[in-house]
C-alpha cells in the first residue's frame, strides 16, 4: 500500500507480518489501537488498511494530539499505566509501537490482552520479547525477527448444523463466518 501522509517509520519486513495477521481481518476489524504516535503517519496508514475501523492512538507526548482527524483520535498517556489502559476498552488489534522496552511491552500486554478480541502485534522488540502473561486466555503466538504476535484463537463454524448448535458454537458461526 503507498503511502502520501504524514512521516512513517517501519521495518520493511514488517509488510508481510502485517498481511499476515491483519489481511484477513481488514473489513471486520473495528477498533484497533496503537501505542506510540511518532509523527502520526501509520495512524493515517491504518485508516486507509482498515476503511471501516476506529483508530486510536497512545503516546505519551502531548503535541500527537494534533494528529487528530476523522476516525482517528489520540489519547495522551503512558503505555505503563494500566488503569488508563484498562479504561480505553476493546480493541480488535493492538499495535505496540511505544517505547521498545520489555518491561513497558510486558505491563502494556497485561493489561491490554483481556480487552484484545482477536490480534495484538509487538514491534521492535530488539532487546528480546517481552513476558506474555496472559491470565488463563492463551494465545497463539508467532515470533518473527523483532516482532511477536498473539492471535485469539478463533472458532469457525461453517456448513449445515447436523444438530442444534450449543451457544458458544452460534456465536462462533455469528462471529467469524465468512
Amino acid at each position: 500500500m503507498t503511502h502520501q501522509g504524514r512521516q512513517i517509520d517501519k521495518w520493511a519486513h514488517y509488510g508481510p507480518i502485517y498481511d499476515s495477521h491483519f489481511g484477513p481481518l481488514w473489513t471486520r476489524a473495528k477498533r484497533i489501537l496503537e501505542i506510540g504516535v511518532d509523527h502520526g503517519g501509520s495512524l493515517q496508514l491504518w485508516a486507509k488498511y482498515f476503511p471501516t475501523a476506529e483508530i486510536v492512538g497512545l503516546d505519551i507526548n502531548p503535541d500527537c494530539k494534533r494528529f487528530e482527524e476523522d476516525r482517528i483520535s489520540v489519547v495522551i498517556g503512558d503505555q505503563t499505566d494500566t488503569k488508563l489502559l484498562e479504561t480505553l476498552g476493546d480493541f480488535d488489534i493492538v499495535i505496540d509501537d511505544g517505547s521498545h522496552v520489555k518491561d513497558h511491552q510486558t505491563a502494556s500486554f497485561t493489561a491490554l490482552w483481556p480487552h484484545t478480541r482477536l490480534v495484538y502485534l509487538i514491534e521492535d522488540c530488539h532487546r528480546g520479547f517481552p513476558g506474555i502473561l496472559t491470565n488463563g486466555t492463551t494465545p497463539l503466538v508467532y515470533e518473527y525477527p523483532w516482532v511477536i504476535v498473539m492471535e485469539k484463537p478463533r472458532r469457525i463454524i461453517r456448513g449445515t448444523p447436523s444438530r442444534d448448535l450449543r451457544p458458544d458454537e452460534q456465536e462462533a458461526r455469528e462471529k467469524f463466518s465468512v
